[in-house]
């Protein structure tokens, strides 16, 4: 299942978040989409703990398409997400079905984030 993060435009340009991905987590695989005609900018993927999450950061900085890691994770790198965007805009974390969203707040733990998640019927 596919997940998202959609925060309007309030996301980095992809040489930054490129850099605050490879800062987080050093083994980081980036890589620059340069077609114009591709909705993604920017392809990455992470090793987590227990998987890897594979992602694609959106053309606008307005969202983030990722997968591949059990909801605990995913929630840690929504709440690192949250962190690069200003505090004043929102960002939503929501799955492919919108079934379960959550409305991310600068002070959430990724726990909360997870608990909300499943309290929201994801």
């Amino acid at each position: 299942m596919k997940f998202f993060i959609i925060a309007g435009d309030g996301l980095p340009s992809a040489s930054d978040f490129a850099a605050h991905l490879n800062a987080r987590w050093p083994g980081a695989t980036v890589k620059q989409i340069s077609n114009p005609e591709r909705s993604y900018v920017l392809e990455f993927s992470v090793a987590m703990a227990d998987s890897r999450l594979e992602g694609l950061l959106h053309r606008t900085k307005g969202s983030i398409t990722f997968e591949g890691v059990p909801l605990r994770e995913m929630s840690e790198f929504v709440q690192w997400c949250r962190s690069l965007v200003p505090a004043h805009l929102p960002l939503l974390f929501c799955d492919e079905g919108m079934s379960g969203e959550v409305k991310v707040t600068p002070a959430m733990t990724a726990a909360e984030i997870l608990e909300a998640f499943y309290s929201s019927g994801g």
